[in-house]
This record gives structure tokens, C-alpha cells and sequence, in this order.
């Protein structure tokens, strides 16, 4: 169930070379973001009223409901109605009149993986550990759980899953539904990852334990129209009885922020990769620590692959420039709003 260390280093180190290629290398501040100026939040929801993100509470009157690529609707209606507690989700918007309110834009959901449970080991009282379609998934206390009892998962079960990935690829959970439905060979099923082992010839590649035919693939959504090792990419496409190919039928390439740009920008997530002291990435998000940067619960020498952290800073030709670093244990989690009661 474990991705070798090695194979995911190279591929996240080559997705580094990728995205210093896309940005032009550059670190000069070209002045915008979200419409020119504004605030970038990606993390999984901890609150509804609004909808809040790594502490932030962002307004959702006129906020457009992006879900894995479709324009689901706008307005705190369409928030209730596509998106639960627990799902990672990107938000852009403006920045607000406090500290901690911003007016959201947009809110994006992309599920990490879609598809049949293929293996349950509950042998860690604290923690279960699915295998969906070759990703390992790891749900805990902090996993926000819908429609599903754990002790009833069962190969072949059809879940979603949305979370973070760590530099071993494995999935730490912060939402776990079950989608209602088993197995079928016909049906088209998701999944996010690196792409590793690629072969030309054959036309296939690695997402973990996934193994990818693309050779009938839509992938004009990817740069040069093909995939390439260490690229971030979301693959859709039907599943063998195994759970452990998939014929793609699309490919795209995966953006978790999709922006260039913003003066504030807070993302939660595993360092994946440490290119040096004051450079990493956190899922597939550059960062380079600015001088005098502030250091919560940990120091800068502590950032090392595998540590979970919220960067904050700004974004500057698509790298983080981060200003604060905040550090997490894997299963730490918040919970923001007024004390109603005292216990004795």
C-alpha cells in the first residue's frame, strides 16, 4: 500500500523543473491576481453561514460554485447545495474590511479520488486505511463523513474523497462519502495524482498503484497535448475488476490554486518536495519563505518532506511567497466560533 519514497521525489522534483519552466523563473511582482488584486484560500471547509477556509470567512452571496470543472451555480444556495464540511476547495475573492473576512469570487471542488474501495484495514484503532484505485487513503477523526458508516465499507463500494496529499501519496481524508452505488465496469470513475513511469510506446503511466492506459485519451487539457513525469493531473475514465487499470477516456492537468497572481494567498497541505532551505512545495504549490518570515509551533529548519503546514504570503508569477508558515500535525484540526457554555 506505500509509494516508493524515491519514484515520488523525482516526479515531484520534476514537476518543480515544470511549473520554475511555466513561471518564467521570474520573482518580480507583476501586480495581480484574482481580477488584479485579491485573495486566494485553499483548504478544506471548516464552516458554513459563509463558508470559511484556513480561518478565513468568505462571503458566498454572488461567489460562482465551480465543481470538478462545471459551473454548478452561484450563491450561498449552490454553496449549501454542492459543498460539505471537510471538502478541499480553492477560493478566490476580495479582500474584506477585517482580518479574517474576505468576499468570495469563486469556490472550486475538485473530488481527489472517485471510484471503488479495492482494500480496508482497520488494524489501527486510530485510523483506517482504504485503498481507492490505487491510492491509499487515510481516514481519521478529523475525516468529515457523509452517507457512510466505516465499519460498512466494502470492496467495491463507489466513494469520493477529497483531502491532502503527503509526499508519499498517500491521502490524508478530510471528507469521506459514499456515493450509493458498487462497481461497474462501464462506469467512469476519478482520480488525482503525479504522473510517474511513463511510457511512450505503451502509452501509459502510474498514479500511485493506478496503472493508465492513455492511448485513448483526450489530453489536448495538458501542455503539449501529452502527459509528462511529475505532472499534476486529474484522469477520468472506466476501471478493471482489480481496481488497478484504468482505460482514461479525458486527462487534464491539475492547477490547485489557478491563478498567477494575489496580493494574499493561504494554503494548507504536506510539504511534497524540499529543494532548499528556503524553498519546498506544499502539494503541487511552490514556496519560497521570504526574509523575517514568522514561524508557528516550528522553525525553518523543521520544514522537511511529510510535515503538514498552512503557508500564508503572497503570489508572485505562480510561486508562494510566503510570510508566515504555520505547522501541523497530519490529523490536527480547528474549530472556530463563539463559546456558548462552560463545562465544570
Amino acid at each position: 500500500m506505500k509509494t516508493n519514497r524515491i519514484l515520488v521525489g523525482l516526479s515531484v522534483l520534476a514537476l518543480f523543473l515544470v511549473l520554475i519552466s511555466c513561471s518564467g523563473g521570474s520573482t518580480a511582482h507583476s501586480g495581480g491576481g484574482v481580477g488584479g488584486s485579491g485573495i486566494i484560500s485553499r483548504g478544506s471547509i471548516s464552516e458554513f453561514g459563509s463558508i470559511v477556509v484556513n480561518g478565513t470567512d468568505f462571503q458566498t452571496t454572488n461567489a460562482v460554485v465551480v465543481i470538478n470543472g462545471e459551473t454548478a451555480g452561484t450563491g450561498d444556495t449552490a454553496v449549501q447545495a454542492h459543498l460539505d464540511k471537510g471538502k478541499v476547495v480553492t477560493v478566490q475573492g476580495t479582500l474584506g474590511e477585517c482580518d479574517e473576512c474576505a468576499v468570495a469570487e469563486k469556490v472550486i471542488y475538485r473530488s481527489d479520488v472517485e471510484g471503488p474501495v479495492a482494500g480496508v484495514d482497520g488494524s489501527d484503532p486510530d485510523a483506517v486505511e482504504l485503498v481507492v484505485m490505487g491510492q491509499t487513503v487515510m481516514v481519521n477523526y478529523l475525516t468529515q463523513l457523509k452517507n457512510i458508516d466505516l465499519q460498512g465499507i466494502i470492496s467495491g463500494k463507489v466513494v469520493e474523497v477529497s483531502g491532502f496529499y503527503d509526499n508519499k501519496g498517500i491521502v490524508w481524508a478530510t471528507f469521506l462519502e459514499d456515493k450509493g452505488t458498487t462497481y461497474e465496469l462501464d462506469a467512469i470513475y476519478e482520480v488525482k495524482g503525479i504522473v510517474d513511469s511513463l511510457d511512450t510506446d505503451l502509452k501509459t503511466f502510474m498514479l500511485n498503484g493506478l496503472a493508465v492506459d492513455y492511448s485513448i485519451a483526450d489530453t489536448s487539457g495538458l501542455p503539449g497535448g501529452k502527459p509528462v513525469d511529475g505532472l499534476w493531473i486529474k484522469a477520468e475514465g472506466s476501471v478493471d475488476p482489480a481496481f488497478t487499470h484504468m482505460s482514461a477516456d479525458v486527462i487534464v492537468q491539475e492547477d490547485e490554486i489557478d491563478a498567477e497572481n494575489a496580493e494574499e494567498v493561504e494554503i494548507t497541505g504536506f510539504v511534497t518536495f524540499y529543494i532548499a532551505f528556503d524553498e519546498f512545495i506544499v502539494g503541487n504549490q511552490v514556496v519560497v519563505v521570504e526574509e523575517g518570515a514568522v514561524f508557528v509551533d516550528g522553525d525553518q529548519a523543521d520544514v522537511a518532506p511529510g510535515k503538514k503546514i498552512e503557508a500564508e504570503g503572497e503570489l508572485v508569477d505562480g510561486i508562494l511567497r510566503a510570510w508566515e508558515i504555520e505547522f501541523w500535525e497530519p490529523d490536527q484540526f480547528e474549530i472556530e466560533g463563539s463559546v456558548t457554555d462552560f463545562v465544570s
